[in-house]
């Protein structure tokens, strides 16, 4: 993609914009084919960028640069860690906010923590989640961007939902929602548009689906039509985001033990996760494989669970 001949004596404005504009199209892979799509090309973008950061050029030209760099390392890190790649994910994250520190851009420092914190929520250490999404938001708030403030109380109460904090997971979301609409107006940076409406009411789903599971299964009747409606609204430009839901959705017509419904949307999620290179898409199955599991002699439900043994041994996104 690119070679020695390629970097340029000293650094302007269209260098920058070329690493922006390839960012940008990269992050569109990861949306929707996964982070085996794209990391690679990242990688190289990467190596191609980072010696930009010493070659001479004015404080504008470098500042832009930085925050250009340190977006490439942040969406580096999430698609290492959509392919289970950690040791990948914490050292590009660790550089992204390096960058992003040095560069004075708090509005990128907070989703970076937002991201480590994610990392932290997939594999089930909502503590840690939790203390990284309150770390983001004294700085998302200093920067200004009510987006950046939604997306992280928006993700504090998917922690406290998986902590079994019923009344903190509610709150926090009722805030996320106060400030996203607040923030409608706003210009969203690059590595925020990713959270639309369909995004809020995905995360508002699981809250639900988490509640579901660790406080009372009344949230699961509250949970479905949430994720019904991200569904609806998410496009076809978003796999990524629409298999997890479906997967989420499956699960709460499991906790309702309305079996042949989740057997239903289980393989819908199934079917769209096939092409999609995650490992996340495997990892996020898990939950629904023990629940339909629970319902063993179930007909739909051990079709399901045998669906969902297959398809995560044989996932493109195995890491």
């Amino acid at each position: 993609m690119l070679n020695d001949e390629a970097f340029p004596d000293r650094v302007d404005k269209t260098d920058v914009r070329h690493v922006e504009t390839l960012t940008s199209a990269l992050r569109a892979l990861d949306h929707e084919y996964g982070g085996g799509s794209c990391r690679d090309a990242c990688v190289a973008l990467l190596n191609w960028a980072n010696p930009l950061i010493d070659t001479s050029s004015s404080g504008q030209v470098l500042h832009r640069l930085q925050v250009a760099i340190a977006d490439l390392h942040n969406l580096a890190g999430w698609a290492s860690f959509d392919m289970g790649l950690l040791e990948s994910a914490h050292l590009h994250f660790g550089r992204a906010m390096g960058l992003a520190r040095a560069s004075g851009n708090s509005a990128l420092e907070a989703n970076i923590h937002y991201r480590m914190g994610r990392v932290h929520l997939h594999y089930e250490l909502a503590e840690d989640a939790l203390s990284s999404f309150q770390r983001g938001l004294p700085i998302a708030q200093a920067s200004g961007s009510t987006l950046a403030v939604s997306i992280l109380h928006a993700n504090e109460a998917w922690a406290f939902a998986k902590m079994g904090a019923e009344r903190q997971a509610l709150r926090q979301f009722a805030r996320a929602e106060d400030e996203f609409h607040r923030s409608e107006a706003e210009d969203a940076p690059p590595w925020a548009r990713f959270f639309d409406l369909a995004d809020l009411v995905s995360i508002g789903g699981m809250v639900h689906t988490e509640l579901a599971r660790t406080c009372d299964v009344k949230y699961a009747r509250s949970a479905i039509p949430l994720l019904t409606r991200a569904i609806s609204s998410g496009g076809a430009e978003a796999s990524r985001s629409q298999s997890f839901r479906l997967a989420a959705l499956a699960m709460n017509y499991l906790v309702q033990n309305e079996a042949e419904q989740a057997r239903e949307i289980g393989e819908q999620a199934i079917a769209l996760s096939g092409p999609i290179r995650s490992a996340r898409t495997r990892d996020r199955m898990r939950p629904l494989k023990q629940e339909a599991e629970r319902l063993r002699g179930n007909e739909a439900a051990d079709d399901l669970a045998s669906s969902l043994g297959k398809f995560m041994t044989t996932s493109r996104g195995a890491a």
